[in-house]
């Protein structure tokens, strides 16, 4: 099938280039400061069909071939002042997105970047969620727009709960492979996790309360969504507990700059031990994209690895660390949910902490891990589906 660059024409165009020996002067429609760009990164970021394969939307232009001393010989903007073409003075031309060049400047919202429908909706005590985000499992199963409600819900407030679930391991399989391949761990593929089973020798595989955390911090590529599906339950107790960790950085930038700093620079460490397994990991508990914007929050007490520091920044670790902790467990933060037959509970691990209170009786889940380059690709792909159904 073949593809081609989607122009976003309803949104940012040019409204003026300018030629200067050292690049292209560009001003935008939205009327900010004009920016200027070297004719070098102009050549290797070309749209046309001789720089970007139309099929794979890989680049074509040799980056290692375009001469130091480039210069163009005619600059001219399409009528619908999105693009620009370029003839080189070697006899070569260039087309050039204005999406390419908003998008990396940040005045607009690149292909890549998910920008969910309802926002980012961030939860805690100071901005309580008094909706569950939820959907139906006949209709995530059968709708492609349920299923990017499902997702978007995710994205937007970190889970979502899906209704009228079978029981069976076969319809969580399929719900599980409806939002892409699943990630295998060393809990292999799909796993049931109950305090019957002996599996593995995890603190989850219990009847007690566990604090809320993120799973993975052992792992270089932490598992980006989690998924349970309720099979049993007789008993009392063993609510599902999250948390926004999103939430808690906010609040520590806003309250405690120093402390949010702290966490955002020092690496701690994860281990996972058990006979013939032993894997490591380590990242900050706020990890920053490049906009130094928190991408993924990892906090587990559970199964920090040792880890040493000098003595300044042990004491800083510590209290920022506490304070986290502090933050994490305040019960006014939490949603408590009472997981049972029928419900699914799936959220992001990048961003909600979770937990269990301690229980009796018998609890049985059937769950998975997706990685957070399939959920990202899902969704993309399923936002840019609906445009296109728009339009």
């Amino acid at each position: 099938m073949r593809r081609s660059y989607d122009a976003n024409n309803d949104k940012m165009k040019l409204a003026n280039v300018s030629s200067l020996p050292e690049g292209l002067e560009v001003q935008f429609s939205d009327n900010t400061d004009p920016l200027l760009y070297s004719w070098f990164w102009l050549r290797d970021h070309g749209v046309d069909s001789d720089s970007l394969d139309p099929d794979t939307l890989q680049r074509k232009v040799n980056t290692f071939a375009i001469p130091s001393d480039l210069a163009p010989r005619n600059i001219d903007v399409d009528q619908s002042r999105t693009l620009i073409h370029i003839d080189w003075v070697d006899g070569s031309s260039t087309s050039m997105s204005v999406d390419v060049l908003s998008g990396v400047e940040g005045r607009t919202p690149q292909p890549h970047e998910l920008v969910p429908y309802k926002g980012c909706n961030v939860w805690d005590s100071e901005s309580p969620l008094n909706d569950m985000p939820t959907v139906a499992f006949p209709k995530v199963m059968s709708c492609e727009k349920s299923l990017l409600e499902w997702l978007e819900n995710i994205a937007s407030y970190g889970f979502s709960i899906v209704d009228e679930v079978p029981s069976s391991d076969q319809e969580t399989d399929s719900l599980a492979e409806r939002l892409g391949p699943v990630q295998q761990t060393l809990f292999g593929r799909m796993w049931h996790l109950s305090a019957e089973l002996v599996d593995h020798g995890d603190s989850a595989y219990s009847t007690q309360y566990l604090e809320p955390h993120t799973d993975g911090t052992y792992y270089h590529d932490a598992p980006g969504l989690q998924m349970f599906n309720c099979q049993e339950f007789d008993g009392k107790g063993g609510e599902s507990v999250l948390v926004d960790g999103f939430a808690i950085a906010r609040r520590m930038q806003r309250d405690d700059p120093e402390a949010y700093e702290t966490l955002c620079e020092i690496r701690v460490p994860g281990h996972y031990l058990e006979p013939g397994v032993h894997v490591r990991g380590e990242r900050p508990v706020f990890q920053l994209n490049d906009s130094q914007q928190v991408q993924q929050v990892s906090f587990n007490n559970y199964d920090r690895a040792p880890m040493r520091l000098p003595p300044d920044q042990e004491q800083k670790f510590y209290r920022a660390y506490s304070l986290f902790h502090e933050y994490a467990n305040d019960q006014k933060n939490w949603i408590k949910i009472p997981l049972r037959p029928g419900k699914t509970l799936i959220f992001d691990n990048w961003r909600v902490l979770h937990g269990r209170m301690g229980y009796v009786g018998k609890r049985v889940f059937y769950g998975c891990y997706h990685s957070r380059a399939t959920f990202e690709s899902r969704l993309r792909t399923l936002q840019h589906n609906q445009k296109l159904d728009i339009s």
